[in-house]
């Protein structure tokens, strides 16, 4: 379950991060992931995981209200972090922040950890093994140490 769950919220974030993300819904999403072969309870209890993780104004009457205009920091990558993280793993770490789907502090442990598992230089593929149990590390009743991620996922270099 913790696998298919990790599955379901990288999907999630995957169609929040496309250029037409404004028009998505939770329904729109949920027919995406049907066809996609995952179950209607798999697709509910990763909205319930990313409700119960992220602001609740992310969900309104079924619509998922992108918050594009975040206040707050933009993190910045010292030049030792450059060379580790490629920029379209940067972008996508700057994309999920903005979108409201992590913090300030969640983006400095999805750097931490990206530079410390990743053999070679970050790539998106590795930020999408990783970023689901970030996300969810603090859903109560939740233990994101307990995803598999296996060798590393498809395409992606993370040594697990």
């Amino acid at each position: 379950m913790d696998e298919k769950l990790a599955e379901i919220i990288i999907a999630v974030v995957d169609r929040l991060v496309d250029g037409n993300a404004s028009s998505e819904t939770v329904a729109s999403i949920t027919e995406f992931l049907m066809g996609e072969g995952y179950t209607l309870g798999e697709i509910n209890s990763a909205f319930m995981y990313l409700y119960q993780s992220v602001d609740e104004r992310f969900f309104e009457e079924g619509r998922i209200m992108l918050r594009m205009s975040r206040k707050g920091t933009i993190r910045v990558l010292n030049d030792f972090e450059k060379s580790l993280i490629s920029p379209e793993a940067y972008g996508y770490i700057l994309q999920l922040s903005q979108l409201g789907l992590l913090t300030d502090l969640q983006v400095e442990e999805v750097i931490e950890r990206a530079i410390y598992y990743c053999n070679d230089k970050v790539e998106v593929n590795d930020l999408k093994q990783i970023v689901p149990s970030i996300i969810l590390d603090g859903v109560l009743g939740f233990r994101p140490g307990l995803i598999s991620w296996g060798n590393g996922g498809i395409g992606g270099s993370a040594a697990h």
